[in-house]
C-alpha cells in the first residue's frame, strides 16, 4: 500500500508538472487581479537576499504599487535609507531621500524588482509550469525562455539559407526540419547567439483557495536567492506616480 501511495504521488506530480497552460492561466488571473484594474494594486512585502558570501540579517520592508502599461511605484525602507522608484510610462525616477537626489533613466536599462519584473514579463520571458501543490498552495515555476542575440541569429539564418521570414524581430511562424533546427542551434552556440540571463528560475506560490499571491522566490546564478513574502494587498492610487512639487529641492541627475 505504501509503495502504491508513493507511486500515485509521483504520477500526480508528473501530470502537474506537464500542465504548463494551467500554470499560465493562474498567472493570468493574478495579473488581471493586480494590474488590469481601474486603481491598480498596492503590495506590501518583505524582501530578503542571500548567496554563498552574504545573507541579509533583517528583511527589508517595501511597498509596490502596480498599474497598467507596466507603470509602478516602489518604496523601500532600509535601516540606512529610504528609496523610492517610479516608472510613469515615460522614464524611470529613482529618488534617494537621504542624498536628496533624483536619478532619471530609461526603463530598458533598469532591472526591476522581482514582483514587477515577473508580472510584466511572465508571458514574454518565461515558461510557466505548475511543479507542485502543498496543502492550500500551488507552486508555479517560471523558467526563462532562451533569448537570442538578434544579429547573430539573423546571420545564422543567412548562413544556413533558411527562409528570411524567420529573422528577428518580426519572425514568422513556420516549422523548421529537425536537422535544420539542430544546425541552427549549433550555429548559435558557436557564435554566442544566446543571451545569458542571471535568472535560473522563479517560483511563485499562490493560495489555491482564494488565488492570492503568497510569495515569490527568485534563484540566480552563483547561488543568489531573492525571497519576497507578501504581507498585504490592497487598492492603489495612481496619484503617487506624480511627484511634481514634492521634491523640488532635490538634485536632478539625468542618466539617459
Amino acid at each position: 500500500m505504501k509503495k502504491l501511495i508513493i507511486y500515485m504521488l509521483i504520477i500526480s506530480n508528473q501530470s502537474i508538472g506537464q500542465d504548463i497552460n494551467k500554470g499560465e492561466k493562474i498567472m493570468d488571473h493574478i495579473y488581471n487581479k493586480f494590474i488590469n484594474t481601474e486603481s491598480g494594486s498596492c503590495i506590501e512585502f518583505t524582501y530578503s537576499f542571500k548567496n554563498e558570501a552574504y545573507e541579509m540579517k533583517n528583511p527589508i520592508y517595501g511597498k509596490l504599487s502596480l498599474f497598467s502599461n507596466n507603470r509602478f511605484h516602489l518604496e523601500f525602507n532600509t535601516e540606512e535609507n529610504k528609496m523610492i522608484q517610479i516608472y510613469n510610462g515615460e522614464n524611470l525616477k529613482t529618488i534617494l531621500i537621504a542624498e536628496e537626489e533624483i536619478q532619471i533613466d530609461n526603463m530598458e536599462k533598469a532591472n526591476g524588482l522581482v514582483i514587477q519584473s515577473v508580472f510584466s514579463n511572465y508571458k514574454s520571458d518565461f515558461n510557466a509550469n505548475i511543479i507542485g501543490e502543498e496543502e492550500d498552495n500551488t507552486i508555479i515555476q517560471l523558467r526563462p525562455k532562451e533569448q537570442y542575440n538578434h544579429s547573430v541569429f539573423n546571420d545564422c539564418i543567412e548562413k544556413l539559407e533558411l527562409p528570411h521570414c524567420l529573422k528577428l524581430p518580426n519572425q514568422c511562424k513556420i516549422g523548421i526540419r529537425p536537422d535544420k533546427k539542430e544546425q541552427l542551434n549549433d550555429c548559435l552556440y558557436q557564435n554566442n547567439g544566446y543571451k545569458e540571463t542571471n535568472i535560473l528560475e522563479v517560483q511563485v506560490i499562490i493560495n489555491t483557495i482564494n488565488l492570492e499571491l503568497q510569495s515569490i522566490k527568485q534563484t540566480n546564478r552563483y547561488n543568489g536567492e531573492v525571497m519576497i513574502d507578501i504581507n498585504d494587498i490592497k487598492k492603489a492610487n495612481s496619484d503617487i506616480l506624480n511627484i511634481e512639487g514634492i521634491y523640488d529641492n532635490f538634485e536632478i541627475i539625468d542618466l539617459r
